[in-house]
């Protein structure tokens, strides 16, 4: 072989820079300076315009190659439809009636009426406060007395048993 005439590879590259060129793209590898000098000397040539044919040629590669998106289905889970608003409607009534009964249950009963300490008491707890023993037997005295009234009134209102 003599130096003028191309050798196998170089055909090779040369026909792919060919494709590219007609592309616009490369789909192997390509030494980039041998494409950016064919690309250079193309657009010298035209400037870039395409012809009809040219174009043509382009957009029938393009639709052929293309992948289009697929219509999606119109029909789907019927059952989803109707499903979905009957789920939240009875999880609403659920979430409704739980907080109803919780309710009811959770409210405290009315707190019970206690009787108010008697004077006579109060003044025996004045006198305790100075702390002779007789007047801390008086205030004791008077003490059981008020706490029997107290326990009275809370047995009334909080009966044993639990009743109400």
């Amino acid at each position: 072989m003599s130096d003028d005439e191309p050798t196998e590879e170089e055909l090779r590259e040369a026909e792919a820079l060919v494709r590219a060129l007609e592309r616009g793209s490369a789909q192997e590898a390509l030494p980039e300076d041998a494409l950016e000098t064919a690309a250079l000397l193309a657009y010298s040539r035209d400037g870039g315009a395409l012809s009809d044919e040219r174009r043509a040629a382009i957009l029938d590669d393009l639709l052929a190659n293309a992948k289009l998106p697929q219509p999606k289905s119109t029909r789907g889970p019927s059952w989803l439809a109707w499903l979905l608003p009957a789920v939240g409607v009875a999880a609403a009534a659920g979430v409704a009636l739980l907080v109803v009964v919780t309710a009811e249950r959770a409210t405290p009963p009315a707190a019970a009426g206690l009787p108010a300490p008697p004077p006579a008491l109060l003044t025996a707890q004045a006198a305790a406060a100075g702390g002779t023993r007789r007047e801390a037997e008086v205030l004791g005295e008077r003490m059981q007395s008020y706490r029997g009234e107290v326990y009275a009134a809370l047995e009334a209102r909080y009966p044993r048993g639990g009743a109400r």
